[in-house]
This record gives C-alpha cells, sequence and structure tokens, in this order.
C-alpha cells in the first residue's frame, strides 16, 4: 500500500509540473452585446415537441434519466444526471467528435457524485458526414436549435435557471458556439477548444479529419483548397463570431500547448477572442491530455479504482472548483490547493515566460 502511495505522489509532481494557468485579462470589462442580427439568426421559430422519459439508473448521489424530445430542428437526446437534493443549476455537457460515452459518462458522474447536475446532450454524425459538406453551416446551425430547445425544456420541466457548459475537443468548439448564441449558458468550461472551424480542418493533423476532407471535395465535387474556400465564406456559426459574447469572468479555458489535432494556435485565437478568460496550459497534445483527468480509471473495478495512480483527477478537480466559484454554491475544493502547489514552480515559469513574450 506505501509503494502505491509513494508512486501516485511521484506522478501527481511529475504531471503537474506539466501545467500552468494564466488569470483572466485584468483589462478585461465584459462580454460584447449581441447584435440583432445574431438574436434573430438563432431565433427558434417553433417549441420543442412530445418528449419520453426513463429512468436507467438510481443510486444514493443521483439518478440517470434518458430523455427524447422532439423538435422541427430533430430529435433531441439527453442523459439527465439529477442529484437527489433540488438545484436550479445544471452542467451541460457536449461531447467530443462522434460520443465517447466513457468520457462524457466519467465527467457527468464526477459531476454528479459532487451535487451538480447533469445534462449529456447527445450528437449525431451529421457534423463530420462527407454527404453534408455543402450545408455544413446549416448542420451547425440545428446543432445549436436543438441545444437552445434543451434549454427550454429544462427550465419548463425541471426548473432550472442557472447554466454551465463542459465541452471537450469537438464538444468545447460546440458550447463555444451556443453560449456564444445564447446568454442564458453563463458559466462555461472549453477544453481542448478552438476557433475558426475552416482552419481548424484544414491544419489539422487527425487523419479522420484529413479523410473527411477528401471524401467531402469528392462529394462537392471540388479539390480541397476550394473546399476550405467555400467553407472559410458560408460558415456562420463559429466560436470566432460568437465567442466575444460569451462573459470570461464565467469562463475556463483549458488548452495542450503541443495540441495538433486542434491546433494551439487556434486555441490561443479563441482565447483571445474570449477576451483571454483564465486559461489552463497543459504540457500535453491532444491525447495525452487525458492523463490530465481520470478517465481511463473508471474502467477499472471500484477497488482497483481508489488505487489508479495514472491518471488522475486534475481537470476534473479544476472544473468543480470552477463551478462551485462561478454558480455561487458556496462549497470550497479541498484538494485543488494540493494541485496548485505541486504545479507552482512551473506556473511561476509559465506566467513569466508569458509576460515577457
Amino acid at each position: 500500500m506505501q509503494s502505491v502511495v509513494r508512486l501516485c505522489c511521484y506522478y501527481a509532481c511529475l504531471a503537474l509540473s506539466g501545467c500552468f494557468s494564466l488569470p483572466i485579462d485584468s483589462k478585461y470589462q465584459g462580454p460584447a452585446l449581441r447584435p440583432q442580427s445574431v438574436l434573430n439568426y438563432y431565433k427558434s421559430n417553433s417549441d420543442y415537441g412530445n418528449f419520453t422519459e426513463h429512468v436507467t439508473e438510481n443510486n444514493n448521489d443521483y439518478k440517470v434519466k434518458k430523455a427524447l424530445i422532439e423538435s422541427d430542428y430533430g430529435p433531441i437526446n439527453l442523459d439527465l444526471y439529477l442529484t437527489h437534493k433540488p438545484s436550479r443549476n445544471i452542467v451541460l455537457i457536449f461531447p467530443v467528435l462522434k460520443g465517447k460515452p466513457l468520457v462524457e459518462n466519467h465527467f457527468a458522474e464526477y459531476f454528479a457524485e459532487n451535487g451538480i447536475d447533469v445534462a449529456i446532450v447527445g450528437r449525431n454524425s451529421d457534423f463530420m458526414d462527407p454527404i453534408n459538406a455543402d450545408k455544413f453551416e446549416s448542420v451547425l446551425r440545428q446543432n445549436i436549435m436543438r441545444d437552445k430547445l434543451a434549454i427550454d425544456f429544462l427550465e419548463e420541466q425541471y426548473a432550472k435557471n442557472s447554466f454551465g457548459s463542459f465541452g471537450l475537443s469537438r464538444g468545447a468548439i460546440n458550447a463555444a458556439i451556443t453560449a456564444g448564441a445564447d446568454s442564458r449558458l453563463k458559466h462555461n468550461i472549453l477544453v481542448l477548444g478552438a476557433s475558426d472551424i475552416p482552419k481548424i480542418l484544414e491544419k489539422s493533423d487527425q487523419r479522420r479529419i484529413k479523410k473527411y476532407l477528401k471524401l467531402a471535395a469528392v462529394q462537392t465535387k471540388t479539390d480541397r483548397n476550394q473546399l476550405l474556400n467555400n467553407l472559410q465564406k458560408s460558415v456562420k456559426s463559429d466560436p470566432k463570431y460568437l465567442a466575444p459574447y460569451i462573459d470570461a469572468r464565467h469562463t475556463l479555458l483549458v488548452l495542450g500547448l503541443f495540441d495538433g489535432t486542434v491546433p494551439i494556435r487556434y486555441g490561443n485565437n479563441l482565447r483571445k477572442q474570449l477576451g483571454n478568460p483564465k486559461t489552463i496550459y497543459l504540457l500535453a497534445n491532444h491525447y495525452t491530455s487525458l492523463a490530465f483527468t481520470q478517465t481511463v480509471c473508471s474502467l477499472l473495478p471500484e477497488k482497483v479504482d481508489l488505487l489508479c495512480p495514472f491518471p488522475f483527477d486534475y481537470i476534473e478537480t479544476e472544473a468543480l472548483s470552477f463551478y462551485r466559484n462561478s454558480m455561487e454554491l458556496q462549497r470550497s475544493t479541498p484538494k485543488i490547493m494540493a494541485y496548485r502547489i505541486l504545479s507552482s514552480p512551473f506556473e511561476m515559469i509559465g506566467r513569466l515566460t508569458n509576460y515577457i513574450f
């Protein structure tokens, strides 16, 4: 047992030396006012329709319900993690590309176990289907409209009036777009996100995205460059246009310094467009960033999970602390201090480097 504890401490010290944070810009004055053109573009012409719900799990901390909601923009699927104590707060989790239940379920369970209600917003495969390449903006806008109706549903059926988001990778881009279009999504955590979707597609090193561009070019009877130019002209639902309407004082951004999948350059652009919110930089790429979460450990049996030294719950703890502060939940997160002490040497170096350059 002692050897396991020593290994945990050693790994935590090693890994946490690979991250630092930058505080919110001291000159930040608040978000830009959404113009009427933006409000009109994302205004729904209809309410959500009929819905069905059923409970799939009920434990000491929370119950899980699946909701299927009809709408003119397509079906809306929600996985609700509802704590047993009534609350006006809820966090919407936006899944990674094509959805990875291991990832979103892990974070949903973590937040629910710590007293925060969660709704995982289901995603279909339209976004990266080459068949939809010539209506890319329409797909993005429909996603936003479904998100807005999901918020309407949670307001009316569950009396929620304080909304947060947690987006990872593609989900972070989604969260930034929806939060920019809808002021109700106020408390936002964007992990490994970025802005300028056409440029992300162009510069990403992910094979799946390269394959998508090749197939989409064939589908639209263009070449790769023309396809990207067409997207650059047609895409309106992009964080680069909507991020300025998000309140940086209630935003936490997490970026990977060596991210090539969602290139760090466009992550830094998102930071500027948001108004330079508090930003955590991980010494990691898109995939090794998982070493700063305990996602993999969630696969293990409970008894083994308690002894799992790799990875650990740094991002989860930062996220929990953020929501408790931003939503004014009047609960502290003691573990956060241990992580910040361990990362303090690299924190000083990172902030000094940012100040100089």
